[in-house]
């Protein structure tokens, strides 16, 4: 008797948890564009985990130096969410959250609910990386291509290739319709 009931008990506390999942819809660039209260590039400053207001998961706040804002402005400092991170020995990994590293430079597509910390739009959609060229030109990179999210990889693809820093900011801005 006593067996059947702890039984039923630990049944109950296992239905009682919250399945969650990740749904991440394919988003074309002009649809960042559109949709992003605020476009900024800069460098990554900080990169800080910590528990969300409800302390059911981890989140990362990621601060960023802007060095130029696309659409939109936050100051001389930005901050905004990332679903996941890593606090102690605790992990929380959430698929297609971006991961970011203090000195990387990216331009970030950022959402706002009312007062809290924006979040990036689209999860690693929302992210493009900026690097230097062999020639040291600054050239931006397309978010990594989720298999299965965003279609069949086709190698030498126009939209997979890095583009000129200038180039990609025109045209993010004439998508977000600034210009």
């Amino acid at each position: 008797m006593r067996h059947t009931i702890l039984t039923t008990l630990a049944a109950l506390c296992l239905l009682a948890l919250r399945a969650e999942a990740t749904v991440l819809i394919p988003a074309d660039l002009s649809e960042l564009a559109r949709d992003a209260q605020v476009i900024a590039r800069g460098a990554v400053v900080a990169v800080d985990a910590r528990w969300t207001d409800d302390r059911r998961t981890i989140e990362t706040v990621v601060t960023l130096a802007p060095e130029h804002y696309l659409k939109g402005e936050l100051g001389d400092t930005v901050q905004f969410r990332v679903p996941g991170g890593r606090l102690g020995r605790l992990r929380n990994v959430v698929m297609g959250a971006p991961q970011f590293a203090v000195g990387q430079r990216v331009i970030v597509f950022l959402g706002t609910d009312g007062p809290r910390v924006p979040h990036i739009i689209g999860l690693n959609q929302g992210v493009y990386r900026v690097n230097a060229s062999a020639s040291g030109a600054a050239m931006v990179s397309p978010p990594p291509v989720m298999p299965g999210v965003t279609g069949p990889v086709v190698r030498g693809a126009v939209d997979r290739v890095p583009a000129p820093l200038a180039d990609f900011e025109r045209d993010v801005r004439t998508l977000a319709g600034l210009r």
